[in-house]
């Protein structure tokens, strides 16, 4: 995998909508393999705005590896720990209701810190169109 990343969720919302309406093995892998991509990002809030250096044209900043934040939508549901991540500032903001300090994040980054910290399911733009939920086994 290359070190690119054109942030872009155009098909990622294609492939989540493909899903909602055949919702098959084929499907979901696309939308998988999606979020493993090099356009797909996932907007997460988080406690206090992240800084970054070195913005690009369109206003992305990258952030250095091992850069601590505190992402205010994780739960325990059932006894496993949820993610609640966004394909938008805009449908954060419908979940959220006001305004929230976010992090935008390459989805295949989110992946790894989701692995990394013991987070079972990654709910994406909870209640909405949208929505797609992401489990693993554990």
């Amino acid at each position: 995998m290359s070190d690119t990343f054109t942030p872009d969720n155009t098909n990622l919302l294609k492939k989540i909508k493909a899903f909602q309406g055949n919702q098959n093995e084929e499907t979901f892998m696309s939308v998988f393999n999606e979020l493993q991509g090099e356009n797909a990002f996932l907007v997460i809030p988080t406690t206090e705005p992240v800084r970054g250096e070195n913005k690009d044209e369109n206003g992305w900043s990258t952030v250095e590896k091992g850069t601590q934040m505190t992402f205010t939508s994780v739960f325990e549901v059932e006894n496993q720990m949820v993610l609640g991540a966004f394909t938008s500032q805009q449908t954060l903001m419908t979940w959220a209701k006001d305004m929230k300090p976010f992090v935008s994040i390459p989805a295949r980054d989110v992946l790894d810190i989701a692995m990394e910290n013991g987070i079972s399911k990654i709910i994406i733009d909870s209640n909405q169109d949208t929505m797609f939920v992401l489990g693993r086994s554990i």
